[in-house]
This record gives structure tokens, sequence and C-alpha cells, in this order.
């Protein structure tokens, strides 16, 4: 009699293995699909604001400076200090010359660029979106 039982049991914990566990394995899939699609997509690295205009590099303030796209309070600093101790920048490959400055960044910074003339650069405003 105790053959039937566990004969039982078996024929019971098989039945249980193919039917519930499946099922419950395509919950879980689910559930972490679910819980997938509800987190946000990557975050951006934050940018400054588009610019437009020129600078004038050889006159322009801290906070202009700062308005270049990808400089940063450090460059403005070495720009501003190596503009001090050397005097005007004459091209776009004295800016080279400025620790921290390589031409990746003198390539990026080159539409921005003048040397004599007034400073235009200017933030450029998102247009809002219409609703």
């Amino acid at each position: 009699m105790k053959k039937i039982h566990v004969l039982r049991f078996l024929v019971a914990a098989v039945l249980f293995a193919f039917s519930v566990v499946p099922c419950m394995a395509q919950q879980a899939d689910k559930t972490v699909t679910t819980e997938q699609a509800a987190k946000p997509a990557k975050a951006v690295k934050a940018q400054k604001a588009t610019v437009t205009g020129k600078i004038n590099i050889n006159t322009a303030t801290v906070d202009q400076l700062n308005m270049l796209p990808g400089v940063g309070p450090a460059k403005t600093k070495a720009l501003v200090d190596y503009r001090t101790k050397n005097g005007n920048f004459k091209s776009i490959e004295d800016l080279m010359k400025v620790p921290g400055i390589k031409q990746k960044k003198v390539d990026k910074l080159k539409e921005y660029i003048i040397f004599e003339g007034e400073t235009t650069l200017k933030p450029v405003t998102p247009a809002k979106a219409a609703k």
C-alpha cells in the first residue's frame, strides 16, 4: 500500500512540474518584461544649451567662455590663465597650447571662435512644443 501512495505522489509531482511550473516561469518572464518597459530609457548626458554666434576668445568674459559647448569651469580657467600669461590668441592653433585642450576640442570650437571684433555668442532657446 505504501508503494501506491509513493506512486501517486510521484505522478502528482510530475504533473505539477509539467503544468504549473512552466506557467509560473512565463509569468515571471512577463513580469520582468513589464518592469523593464516601465523603466525610463537611459538618461542622456546633460549638455549645455546650443549656442549661436561668435566669441572673441581674446576679450570674452568667464561667463561667455562657459557658454561654449564642452567648455566648463576648468577649461575656462585654463583659457583665461593662458591668455593673461601669454597675451592674445593669434590663431586657432594657439588654443592647443592651453593645458587640457586638444585637437578634437579645437575642432568642435572653431566655428564659434574669432580673434577680433565683438562677441555675439548667445544661447539658442528651444522652441516650445505645440500641445
